[in-house]
């Protein structure tokens, strides 16, 4: 997956091409050379307000708003919500210029939102279900650094759409930006084609997500805690206990449902531009990991899955990336798939040593389960009794170390040694080690990602 300079897959200088020219489905630029949005946005937009109202008083409805109400309410509240979605879309335009994107937004208060090419790290394509019912996507862009942090605090304090968001855009333009976009940034042709996939390196069988799911305990403790709620309030006539059982409901649909459908269909591929993550059933999602992005990755195997040799892999991955690299799969299949995301790494070969006797006073459930190990490349650490946990972070994604004894583990002179790495479900920490032995361990994985850092590849295709 590394990128290669003077190809497709890594920069090049851009030759001057004319611009390509648009199809059926692709918006016409104006004479300005700004686009819209697709002309259903309006209408996607307008029943989303109308759903999170209806979401919202749903409950209430159930005691204490009249259906008369309720319909007085949306007669008003159609009209306005039509409205603000066409409102939001005429003054919504973008336009691909020499550096980046320019996108501009609001009705009252005008803002111009500039995304350098420079700054991007991912382009993906996203169709919830309502959109892709439509045949619209959304594209999202994935920002660098500071620009990201000001993205979220505008988020928050806005509470409405990502400001690099474009919703929505038809499917087939929404891929024609995206190439276009990963092209510029690449220093190529404007027109140049999307990279193709690779044989795929990973995909999840429904059965075995299924099963998964049902050898996962958050799924029956939602279930019987609803049951033990709601039962009651049934047989006593009344309705409150139903009422106070949806909570538990929707996280019931949340851990199985919704967890199917994000998870089947699950492919997992290899292309010039990175790593591909194809997933949905419902609403689909297109994701692609540039080379580098990948920082630290956790496999995980829970008690349940354990003696079907089951785990899941997850990953801290810098910017807004997705962070389930497989939902499900086999344990040989996992350590496979690190060893082609980090090439020469063998996980299984990399020795690992457990804490000295004296820490069971600390652990004394699973401390024969802490264990951590270090080769040239990699930092692997494996904890976690109901959950095993095999943590593996490459030397030259360390951004700092921290050496942490509180006053009982200073009294048996044990301490844990944190490597930390950009945000994410991933936390890398060799836990009860002996005090000396810790300290060696800050001071060797120092001396080993400072030249790893060196030799890491590039997180963005621009560089």
């Amino acid at each position: 997956m590394t990128a290669k300079p003077g190809t497709a897959d890594g920069p090049a200088a851009r030759p001057a091409t004319p611009p390509p020219q648009a199809s059926p489905t692709t918006p016409v630029a104006g004479t300005d050379g700004f686009s819209r949005l697709h002309p259903l946005t309006p209408f996607l937009r307008s029943w989303v307000i109308i759903g999170a109202f209806v979401a919202t008083v749903g409950r209430d409805l159930a005691t204490d708003i009249t259906a008369r109400a309720f319909g007085l309410t949306m007669i008003f509240l159609i009209p306005a919500a039509g409205t603000y979605g066409y409102c939001a879309w005429r003054f919504t335009r973008y336009r691909i210029e020499r550096d980046g994107l320019r996108l501009d937004t609001g009705v009252l208060l005008r803002r111009t939102r500039y995304v350098r090419l420079d700054r991007l790290q991912s382009v993906d394509i996203l169709q919830p279900l309502v959109a892709r019912m439509a045949g619209l996507a959304i594209l999202r862009l994935d920002l660098a650094g500071r620009e990201r942090r000001e993205h979220r605090e505008r988020h928050d304090t806005d509470g409405g759409d990502s400001g690099s968001d474009l919703r929505y855009l038809s499917i087939g333009h929404a891929h024609r930006l995206r190439a276009e976009l990963l092209a510029s940034a690449t220093g190529l042709a404007s027109d140049t084609a999307e990279a193709p996939n690779r044989p795929p390196l990973a995909e999840v069988p429904p059965r075995r997500l299924i099963a998964a799911i049902a050898l996962s305990p958050a799924p029956w403790v939602a279930l019987f805690g609803a049951a033990a709620i709601a039962v009651p309030s049934l047989l006593t006539g009344t309705l409150a206990g139903v009422v106070g059982a949806i909570p538990l409901l929707g996280w019931l649909w949340h851990r199985t449902v919704r967890v199917f459908a994000s998870g089947y269909p699950y492919l997992l591929s290899e292309s010039p531009n990175g790593l591909r993550i194809d997933s949905g059933l419902l609403g689909r999602a297109h994701a692609t990991i540039p080379p580098g992005r990948v920082q630290a990755i956790s496999i995980r195997a829970p008690l349940l899955w354990r003696p079907f040799g089951w785990v899941t892999i997850r990953m801290n991955v810098a910017g807004n990336g997705p962070s389930v690299l497989l939902p499900v799969t086999r344990r040989e299949d996992a350590l496979t798939l690190v060893g082609a995301l980090l090439p020469g790494v063998d996980v299984a070969a990399v020795e690992l040593t457990r804490p000295p006797r004296r820490a069971v006073a600390l652990a004394p459930l699973h401390w024969w389960v802490l264990a951590c190990g270090a080769d040239e490349q990699v930092f692997v650490s494996q904890h976690g009794l109901l959950h095993r946990h095999l943590d593996v972070i490459p030397h030259g994604k360390v951004q700092s170390i921290r050496l942490v004894a509180n006053p009982l583990a200073r009294l048996l002179r044990l301490a844990d040694v944190h490597l930390d790495t950009t945000g994410g479900p991933v936390r890398v920490k060799a836990a009860q080690r002996d005090g000396d032995e810790a300290l060696r361990l800050v001071i060797a994985q120092a001396e080993r990602s400072r030249p790893s850092r060196d030799r890491s590849p590039p997180d963005r295709w621009l560089t």
